[in-house]
């Protein structure tokens, strides 16, 4: 037999006696959430014909996410579906795109053109587990998901352009399983994609009025494509020679492509997002919540009040920083809905987000 030592002992006593201390009850889990923000145009505009007011701005994402699962004793399963796409850009590229595509007369300049994205869709399965600790004051939450895809892309452009012209130097790093950039190197088969995520969620009751949590999504994600389209390489300022009466010019442009049955096998990965937030109950009928949330460059901030009508049922509503969005929402123990926008005119919003979710006990 083992010998155990009092430190081993000590660390495993609450593990043994909380972890598995979840409810005995079968629950139904569901949740959906889809998001998208845009800085230069306005959403609708942004996605179509990028012909609405230009504003500065250098980044835009959108993340979408379907789950439906059950959880027995603080284990879940389900499937779960995502479509996520993030770019950033340079201000100067989305005024160039402004520019061309919308026939106004291009400044006699160089335009800087950076252009950095990253979109995939997948379906796949989730398994978690809260463990719980400190009499179910702390709840831990690993979460890991193993999914499949066909569908993604990951461009890097960099450079400039002169004015109307075709001239310029650019250096492009694609990668896709659809070409939408040079529309010529679509791979005949779809790349198939086999990947993984794994998510940490901590919330601590830490008084019956105070709670704290914390959360890290995609903290690892990685996927391998067979069969990946790619195009990479340059373009150089189109260089002359002079001659006696005239000038030569020869364009300079190298590229390797995935033509003629070239494709590779490729690993596309993406950046944690990270969240944090504080409520707390001032009395039977309000309580507050001050949240914030980072995705690679941008932060979010957002203070929430909620309204308590019932012992279960409450309306909320906040206000968020960097979107300037306003959010409204109602919600008890079992489901939820909430929508957030920055204008209640879908024309002219920058930033949209509505959520659901419901969690049936049976």
């Amino acid at each position: 037999m083992k010998k155990i030592t009092p430190l081993l002992s000590l660390c495993c006593l609450p593990l043994s006696q909380e972890a598995f201390s979840a409810p005995d009850d079968i629950q139904l889990i569901h949740q959906f959430h889809s998001e998208i923000y845009t800085e230069a145009q306005p959403v609708k505009a942004f996605v179509e014909d990028f012909d609405g007011p230009l504003t500065e701005g250098d980044s835009a994402f959108t993340y979408n996410l379907f789950e439906l699962g059950m959880k027995y004793k603080g284990i879940g399963i389900g499937a779960q579906s995502r479509f996520d796409y993030l770019l950033a850009f340079d201000p100067d590229t989305a005024r160039y795109t402004h520019t061309e595509k919308n026939d106004l007369p291009f400044e006699q300049r160089n335009y800087r053109y950076y252009l950095w994205g990253r979109q995939a869709t997948t379906n796949g399965i989730f398994l978690s587990y809260d463990l719980s600790l400190l009499d179910n004051k702390l709840i831990v939450t690993p979460k890991f998901t193993y999914f499949k895809s066909t569908h993604f892309q990951e461009a890097e452009v960099d450079g400039t352009i002169f004015g109307s012209e075709v001239e310029g130097k650019l250096q492009a790093e694609y990668y896709f399983s659809k070409d939408v950039l040079f529309k010529s190197f679509t791979p005949v088969d779809n790349p198939q994609g086999d990947g993984y995520s794994f998510d940490l969620s901590v919330d601590w009751q830490i008084t019956k009025d105070l709670r704290v949590w914390a959360a890290g999504k995609d903290l690892m994600y990685e996927t391998k494509y067979e069969g990946a389209g790619f195009v990479n390489g340059f373009t150089t300022d189109i260089p002359f020679t002079e001659r006696e009466g005239g000038i030569d010019t020869t364009p300079s442009v190298r590229l390797r492509t995935s033509a003629y049955d070239q494709e590779i096998e490729y690993t596309f990965e993406r950046d944690a997002r990270y969240y944090l937030g504080v409520d707390y109950r001032i009395n039977d009928r309000f309580s507050t919540e001050l949240k914030a949330r980072k995705f690679i460059d941008d932060t979010f901030i957002q203070a929430n009040l909620s309204y308590h009508f019932s012992d279960s049922w409450a309306l909320f509503g906040g206000y968020e920083t960097h979107s300037e969005a306003v959010e409204l929402g109602i919600k008890n123990d079992y489901a939820g809905f909430s929508v957030k926008m920055d204008n209640p005119d879908i024309e002219k919003a920058y930033y949209v987000n509505l959520n659901w979710f419901v969690n049936l006990t049976f």
